[in-house]
């Protein structure tokens, strides 16, 4: 084992587990998010969704209501865990740096290498347990629309099982997604200059899909793999593009940990 690494681990989870931004992120992904999901579903087929709100909804009108409310829960997991991750990673790399604590990686005996891929591994690992408690919720949801919305006596249709894992993917890709920001909190050292970074990434990744290349562009290809830019969109992502999208994780851990290694002075 890397010397060091299970006590990093036991630290970083402390600390992140006590950290505000944890705090509002597990109840807005794990509660709002489903919550969100079924009340698209339940508002699209309800009639009162007029304008330009009935439009966004259309997609959610038809089909059965419990699949449709997991493919509502993929969409909005692909953008909500991404958002929530990029605040977790920027405030656990860059608040160090913010309030001065980071300096004291250099008096300890386990390398701060060692510290950085403990603190990936513990945001790795608190957000999937946080993708995969907001996906047995949905489920839950699911199965309350099928029973209330639905028309036909209640079943499992067979594209349940399908939107379930996409819901599950979306939200782990979104992981992967947000830990290159951990870098760029590294590189800043500033928590504030990192949520600028991920609002502008996020901005450029709507120019983007405007521009049609959003299927080949990680931060794109996953929302639009769960059909959040229409089906034509969806059908142009396939495993290669999301295998560029899963790619992103790893390599950013990577660069963080050798971005810990070359601090000379905090």
């Amino acid at each position: 084992m890397i010397p060091g690494l299970r006590a990093a681990l036991q630290v970083e989870a402390l600390l992140l587990h006590r950290s505000t931004v944890l705090r509002i992120a597990v109840p807005a992904l794990v509660v709002l998010v489903p919550c969100g999901s079924f009340g698209a579903v339940a508002l699209a087929r309800s009639g009162y969704g007029v304008g330009a709100a009935a439009v966004k909804l259309a997609p959610y009108a038809t089909g059965d209501p419990g699949t449709t409310v997991m493919v509502a829960l993929a969409q909005i997991l692909s953008v909500a865990v991404l958002t929530a991750g990029g605040f977790a990673t920027a405030w656990a790399f860059g608040q160090p740096f913010t309030d001065g604590t980071a300096g004291a990686s250099f008096g300890l005996t386990v390398p701060r290498t060692t510290i950085a891929l403990a603190r990936c591994l513990v945001i790795l690992a608190s957000l999937a347990a946080v993708v995969l408690a907001a996906t047995l919720v949905g489920l839950a949801l699911a199965a309350l629309a099928g029973a209330a919305l639905a028309t036909a006596p209640p079943s499992t249709p067979p594209g349940l099982g399908q939107a379930t894992v996409t819901a599950l993917t979306a939200g782990m890709l979104g992981i992967g997604l947000a830990l290159p920001f951990a870098w760029v909190a590294t590189v800043t050292r500033s928590a504030f200059g990192t949520v600028g970074v991920l609002i502008a990434v996020i901005a450029a990744t709507q120019v983007i899909v405007l521009l049609g290349a959003g299927s080949w562009f990680p931060y794109a290809a996953s929302s639009l793999w769960t059909g959040m830019g229409g089906a034509e969109a969806a059908a142009a992502v396939g495993l290669p593009q999301l295998a560029l999208a899963a790619a992103v994780g790893p390599i950013a851990v990577v660069a963080v940990v050798h971005a810990w290694r070359r601090l000379t002075d905090v």
